[in-house]
């Protein structure tokens, strides 16, 4: 028997998450602008805040692309049955 919680080995798909790895980028560029103008909080803030910016937008066409790729695998395999049965 075969329990709910296993994965089929389709599921182990990775996706990118860029928020996470942007934010991080643009709070250290924030730190090294900050460090040489001696204005700390507000470079760490830009740069964070440039970087969620970047982050989140690369995530929705990420998302976008994967929406629009499985749709297209959806009507192949649809169009792909509707031959079958003809």
């Amino acid at each position: 028997m075969k329990k709910n919680n296993e994965k089929k080995p389709n599921d182990q798909q990775t996706t990118i998450h860029y928020m996470p790895l942007y934010m991080s980028i643009g709070l250290s560029v924030g730190v090294a602008i900050g460090a040489a103008t001696d204005n700390m909080p507000v470079a760490m803030c830009l740069g964070m805040g440039i970087g969620t910016c970047l982050g989140s937008a690369l995530d929705a066409l990420n998302r976008k692309k994967k929406a629009e790729e499985e749709a297209k695998k959806d009507s192949e395999e649809n169009k792909n049955e509707d031959e079958k049965e003809q």
